[in-house]
């Protein structure tokens, strides 16, 4: 009597969030995230010349493309080693040190009052509500006016701007030296209806670290910085930083792991912001998502399966895990032969049949007397069969949608081991080495290797004096034999 390890088909549960019950979508808490919060500070790119800039800023967590141009007369990207936002500062509190993370530095358009640098960043696609920030560093002898577009290009409300608070980044715990002069300056916050401006001090003197930072809680295309000199050859800052969760689940069909899932997640827009894959264990993480809400998670279907709704969740306040997801497929019947790779019947044969993208196997059997294999498999599905253990001779096969018979399954004939010219076969023993004769009388002398053999004590002694004997025996033989 043969036995037939199977998985078993189990119906999954229908998940809450008001998913009718008769549906074979499960959400349920399981899945560890691969990381929890982050907080990155962008990273620029910059090209062109005087008045006519324009770069790029790269975010993490799946923040849209962002693009920009300027006009102001000198822009340059510095690297963040000298100055930096402290964990100390306000904004620093939510997202952590800025050291060595570069930011933006940019001039007016020209050091008048009239003649004002315009720089504009575009979002390929809407950006998300809530989750990050940008701040305006060393706003003294300058202003600098900021609004924005929504999906539909309309002006955002200033509220939506997301104004925070002033600060100054000197004289911050873990923060970079300076205001040497103590005067420990912060800008001004005018709002207006659709637009706000930071303005520096009132005396329009140039000092250090007067800064404003902001966090947009509406979705915006674009947004504007309009820069303008009050007095002197001021200079401004501008940095952008997200913060990102995790969100996992795990991928099952009829209850069981189900690997090499396409699995996709969209934004509140509706822009994908990520895809990844189910491991061989069923599993899938993305580990950094903007903090937001709106996003959706759906998979790929696997055959034979009913499409299933997206599963909506956010990343607010902490990683999201247990965004599971079952598919009830009922599995067909495969009925085929098994031979050898001579061609042959494997009888009696034990055989492991896997399904490609997964790590546990979906049947382990062993053939029947004439070959025959019988096991229950997913329809439409490719499969890598494994005989007698011959873990080099993989049979692949691919399922109907029906149950029936496919066609026979044949082992592959064995990798071959080519042996490269003047090399020895595996298993063979060298030829002895030749040694050239001798030249006028002289002991014939072995090349020399680089490495010597090491003799145990005292059998280097040996060796001469047994060779000593030897050579004596046979001179005395052969004088016997003379004689």
């Amino acid at each position: 009597m043969r036995t037939t390890t199977t998985r078993r088909t189990r119906v999954g549960l229908a998940a809450a969030l008001g998913v009718v019950a008769a549906a074979a979508l499960v959400v349920a808490q399981g899945g560890a995230a691969e990381a929890a919060q982050q907080n990155v500070y962008g990273t620029f790119s910059l090209s062109g010349t005087t008045t006519a800039y324009s770069g790029t800023v790269t975010l993490a967590g799946g923040f849209p493309a962002t693009s920009f141009t300027s006009t102001s007369r000198q822009a340059t990207v510095v690297s963040g080693a000298s100055t930096w936002l402290a964990p100390s500062t306000p904004v620093g509190a939510v997202y952590g040190s800025s050291r060595n993370r570069p930011y933006l530095n940019q001039r007016p358009k020209a050091d008048n009052p009239t003649s004002p640098a315009v720089t504009t960043y575009t979002f390929a696609t809407p950006t998300p509500a809530s989750g990050w920030s940008f701040v305006l560093g060393d706003i003294d002898a300058d202003s600098a006016t900021i609004s924005a577009t929504d999906v539909n290009g309309q002006p955002v409300p200033v509220g939506g701007l997301g104004f925070q608070s002033v600060f100054n980044y000197c004289h911050q715990t873990g923060g970079p030296s300076c205001d040497s002069a103590n005067l420990h300056d912060v800008p001004a916050w005018q709002p207006g209806t659709t637009s706000g401006t930071l303005v520096g001090n009132t005396g329009a003197t140039d000092t250090e670290g007067a800064s404003g930072w902001f966090s947009p809680n509406v979705a915006l295309k674009s947004l504007t910085i309009t820069y303008t000199q009050r007095s002197g050859f001021p200079v401004y800052q501008t940095w952008f930083v997200t913060k990102t969760q995790a969100a996992s689940g795990t991928v099952t069909v009829n209850g069981d792991p189900y690997g090499g899932a396409t699995v996709t997640i969209t934004d509140a827009s509706g822009a994908v912001v990520a895809t990844t894959t189910s491991a061989g264990d069923g599993t899938w993480s993305v580990p950094a998502l903007v903090s937001t809400d709106g996003y959706h998670v759906s998979v790929e279907t696997p055959p034979g399966a009913q499409d299933q709704p997206p599963l909506a969740f956010d990343t607010l306040d902490a990683d999201t895990p247990g965004l599971n997801v079952n598919y009830d497929i009922p599995p067909i019947t495969v009925t085929t032969t098994v031979a050898g790779a001579d061609g042959q019947p494997a009888a009696d044969e034990p055989i492991v049949i896997t399904r490609d993208g997964d790590d546990a196997p979906a049947v382990t059997t062993t053939t029947g007397d004439s070959g025959e294999l019988t096991a229950d498999l997913l329809p439409s599905q490719t499969y890598t069969a494994i005989l007698d253990g011959a873990t080099d001779q993989p049979i692949t096969f691919t399922t109907g949608t029906t149950s029936g018979a496919i066609d026979p399954l044949v082992q592959p004939a064995p990798p071959t081991t080519t042996t490269p010219p003047g090399s020895t076969p595996p298993g063979s023993t060298p030829p002895p080495a030749t040694v050239a004769p001798a030249q006028n009388g002289a002991a014939p002398e072995l090349a020399f290797t680089g490495s010597e053999a090491a003799w145990p004590a005292g059998l280097g002694g040996g060796a001469l004096v047994l060779t000593g004997v030897v050579l004596v025996l046979v001179a005395r033989r052969r004088r016997a034999v003379r004689g």
